[in-house]
């Protein structure tokens, strides 16, 4: 063993490495075990097994009932500072990955600010053409199916407020400029829970979003693809896209909720 690996391993406490141990191997499955199972199966002695299951009972992460041993829900405790802690990239970033190597296209996590989206999550597949995103880049959020499932979320008079002081330029030959018209669009997309939107930020792209909601209902994100347009038209966009995009959002809005 290398030398400052022996020197690492001598800092080490062997008996908060064991208590670890016992944690593990108490959520790993079994509902309960008995002191010697313990002992068994972490290849320490029946004392130290005991002296372990009591430090952790008196510390309330473990409970006993007769001879068994098993676990509180005060062990939640332990992961949950980091759960609680992780930001909302962090939480979406597996699924964003899961959809993009799945379906092959760019998928993006956006939230709204101002009167623009900014994508704080990004993953893409590897292709040669692709529109650049990087993460923190600001657009549009009236002429981006991300964008505008955040519009779609705010309250009505926030949507007002926005509509109001709105400057909507014709990016395309297909962008919505009509302040008349978004508003309408975007009481479709809020019924409809998601939005499709083609060319109109750039021309022959096309994306498809759906909104992340909290605890309280409220729409802090939107996750979407973005694509080539190609042959595809927005049957083939929705057939294709949108239900891994709903599942995928549920699984992630499971996540807020419960912290």
């Amino acid at each position: 063993m290398p030398q400052a690996e022996a020197a690492k391993k001598d800092e080490l406490l062997e008996s908060l490495s064991k208590g670890l141990a016992l944690l593990r191997l108490l959520g790993a499955g079994a509902e309960r075990l008995t002191m010697q199972e313990v002992a068994d199966q972490l290849d320490v002695t029946r004392a130290a097994a005991r002296r372990l299951l009591l430090t952790l009972e008196h510390n309330g992460y473990v409970a006993q009932d007769g001879r068994h041993f098993a676990l509180t829900p005060r062990v939640m405790e332990l992961g949950y500072a980091w759960f609680a802690s992780m930001s909302l990239p962090q939480v979406a970033r597996p699924y964003l990955q899961q959809l993009c190597e799945t379906l092959g296209e760019s998928c993006s996590l956006g939230v709204l600010d101002a009167d623009s989206v900014v994508l704080v999550a990004r993953e893409e597949p590897r292709q040669l053409l692709r529109v650049d995103m990087a993460l923190g880049r600001r657009m549009p959020a009236y002429a981006h199916s991300l964008g505008r499932v955040l519009l779609a979320g705010l309250d009505d008079s926030a949507l007002e407020a926005y509509l109001a002081g709105a400057t909507l330029r014709k990016l395309t030959p297909f962008t919505v400029s009509s302040r008349t018209t978004l508003a309408r669009t975007l009481r479709q997309v809020r019924a409809d829970g998601y939005c499709v939107l083609v060319s109109e930020l750039v021309d022959g792209y096309a994306g498809i979003s759906v909104p992340l909601r909290d605890q309280a209902g409220k729409v802090v994100a939107g996750l979407g693809f973005s694509m080539v347009l190609g042959s595809r038209d927005r049957a083939h966009l929705e057939a294709r896209f949108l239900a891994p995009l709903r599942e995928a959002a549920a699984r992630i809005e499971a996540i807020l909720q419960a912290r």
